[in-house]
């Protein structure tokens, strides 16, 4: 991966998982998630990146405010609460999915699939030591919230509660009330987890007592001295603005900045090749044909720009990738590819119009007929898609540099066997049109056999 970022995913399958290494990795940026403690320096969040600010909070015994106090004394008084080890009744199930849809408009994770499993007797295999705390009114469950305990510190993992009873704020008193036994039972910080350096709806953790913030370098600070424009993702979006704003002054192609919705999809699962997303959270985009672009990369620990093209490369004559501040020298680079793709892509267009009119005046009534391309199949990028009832093909373009011409290969997919496959080779466009005629009328003909005869057997 090019952009370098915090990010880590630590298993429990893969190593021992103790209430002190809790503590630690807590200390280092990491949250629960799932099964797994995961840490990411940034997030995709709300149609937008964000960088992500892990909180923590000094456990002292003047720690809350007079208002704090009141409002815990009067939450005990409204309701009965309970503190005790993780107890998922179905009151607390249900209440999980009332919830979910109500903020999220969604219900379609349990709330034992929230703690990673997807059974109950499967949480005691977990290494966590999680507890809750329930909010009653007489025998309705109101609101609970969950965190789990380590050696020094305890971690808040989530609040839900009765949207009936929204006004009373039992998300944020149940962190109120977490801190208090956490201190009661000798602990030294709480991790209420973490907020964005953009205002989000997690902004309200920043009223909890003595907060301090991570900044990804192995330290801590008191919230009071945080710099949101210091952040990595606050600087990756300054300094792309400006050299795309300065190369496009040069540049035959426009860019602009974008933000990679799959990249931290991609980076969890090691998935870049299959999704094929850029791998930078944030990148200028520079497109310089239908299917290809150019990116430009900010790398914000050597303070330089990685520029390349996304999916593909020439193979011969220009570089692959160029590393500069020089704005002149990127807009060089891009229009390099551009004058390339362009000769490229005029070539392979007329060789697919000539396909589509061919197949057009054919004897074979597909159903459908469309154009399809990907830069990553560069240079033969571009070909028709074709189906006739529940056959589908490929013809791709394939250019020949000895001949100066284009051959076709049609391809199928064989749905038994879950690919494409090749059935003719390469071969002229009026070659591969006869094949694939006669390769239909086969199959057709193989069907009605099928059929018939199964007919006359169920007869019989």
């Amino acid at each position: 991966m090019y952009y370098d970022i915090a990010f880590g995913v630590i298993s429990p399958d893969d190593e021992q998982i103790t209430p002190t290494r809790i503590d630690e990795l807590l200390a280092e940026g990491y949250f629960r998630h799932a099964r797994n403690m995961a840490s990411y320096e940034m997030m995709y969040f709300e149609d937008q990146m964000n960088g992500v600010l892990p909180l923590r909070c000094a456990l002292t015994p003047q720690m809350f405010t007079k208002s704090q106090r009141k409002k815990i004394n009067q939450t005990l008084r409204k309701f009965k609460v309970e503190i005790t080890p993780l107890n998922i009744t179905p009151k607390h199930s249900q209440l999980y999915k009332e919830y979910r849809l109500n903020r999220f408009e969604e219900e379609d994770k349990s709330l034992i699939e929230y703690f990673g499993v997807n059974a109950i007797d499967e949480l005691n295999i977990l290494p966590y030591n999680t507890w809750q705390v329930s909010f009653w009114k007489e025998d309705e469950l109101i609101a609970a919230s969950f965190f789990d305990v380590g050696e020094k510190a305890i971690s808040s993992l989530m609040a839900i509660y009765n949207y009936d009873y929204k006004k009373d704020g039992l998300g944020f008193i149940s962190m109120l009330i977490e801190m208090n036994w956490a201190f009661e039972n000798n602990h030294e910080l709480y991790y209420p987890g973490y907020t964005l350096d953009l205002p989000s709806c997690f902004d309200y953790k920043l009223r909890l007592p003595n907060v301090a913030f991570f900044d990804w370098e192995d330290k801590w600070h008191d919230w009071g001295s945080v710099d949101l424009q210091s952040t990595k993702r606050f600087k990756t979006v300054l300094h792309l603005e400006r050299m795309v704003n300065e190369v496009n002054r040069s540049c035959l192609v426009k860019g602009h900045t974008m933000e990679e919705q799959q990249f931290f999809g991609s980076l969890w699962h090691n998935m870049f090749d299959y999704t094929q997303a850029v791998e930078a959270p944030i990148y200028g985009s520079f497109p310089i044909g239908q299917y290809h672009q150019i990116t430009i990369i900010y790398l914000p620990d050597e303070g330089t720009f990685l520029t390349k093209p996304h999916l593909f490369d020439l193979k011969k004559g220009i570089p692959n990738e160029i590393k500069t501040n020089s704005p002149e020298e990127i807009a060089d680079f891009i229009n390099a590819y551009f004058a390339h793709v362009q000769v490229i892509e005029t070539r392979l267009n007329q060789a697919v119009g000539d396909l589509e009119r061919m197949i057009d005046i054919s004897q074979i009534q597909f159903d459908e007929v469309g154009v399809m391309g990907n830069a990553s199949r560069h240079p033969n990028f571009k070909w028709i898609s074709c189906k006739k009832g529940n056959m589908q093909w490929m013809i791709m373009p394939f250019w020949d540099e000895d001949r100066q011409q284009y051959f076709y290969h049609p391809l199928t997919f064989k749905f038994m066997q879950n690919r494409w496959v090749s059935p003719f080779g390469l071969c002229t466009p009026e070659m591969a049109l006869l094949k694939i005629s006669h390769y239909i009328r086969q199959n057709e003909e193989f069907d009605n056999d099928y059929f018939s005869n199964k007919h006359n057997f169920d007869k019989d």
